[in-house]
């Protein structure tokens, strides 16, 4: 069986996101890989430092949040099923309130046992104004109820164009 790794390429590096400058755009990739790497290697202590806080309130706060991401980690240690992962160009920013919002395209491929899937979705960096400090959020767990964007950022624009957020699951034969 082959080696499973995540492989994460970058947007071209001569292109910088518009709006966002070439220093912020090569920030918040190398913060979004962290992110990733964290997930997939299971350090809770790391992910939950690059997580926005916005997500505490759809768990009943902080607490109850850090618990049931810790356990979740928990439950996908050892099963390294990620295969590779991609980010496509970053959209943004958006000015919602005090903070700047970025949508990071990402797709990943994952294998377990005869199942493979294909996820294409996004995360949200946002950061605070005037900060260099991208914590993320993926937008795969709002798939089913993208309408809870607005609930965590109620400043966010109606009419904001979303990137893909879908999964395609395969089975082998």
């Amino acid at each position: 069986m082959k080696a499973l790794g995540v492989y994460v390429c970058f947007a071209a590096a001569s292109a910088a996101a518009a709006g966002l400058a070439p220093e912020d755009e090569k920030a918040l990739m190398g913060r979004a890989n962290e992110y990733l790497r964290s997930a997939q290697q299971g350090d809770a202590e790391k992910f939950l430092r690059l997580t926005h806080p916005a997500l505490h309130g759809l768990f009943g706060g902080k607490e109850p949040f850090e618990a049931a991401t810790r356990a979740a980690l928990k439950a996908l240690a050892g099963k390294p099923a990620m295969t590779a992962a991609t980010f496509g160009r970053v959209v943004g920013p958006l000015r919602v309130g005090d903070e700047e919002l970025c949508f990071l395209p990402t797709s990943v491929s994952a294998r377990i046992g005869n199942q493979a899937t294909e996820t294409n979705s996004y995360y949200i960096a946002v950061r605070s104004v005037g900060s260099a400090e991208w914590r993320f959020i993926d937008a795969a767990g709002l798939r089913k109820r993208p309408e809870v964007l607005w609930q965590l950022f109620p400043g966010l624009p109606k009419d904001v164009a979303l990137p893909r957020n879908e999964v395609t699951v395969k089975t082998a034969k």
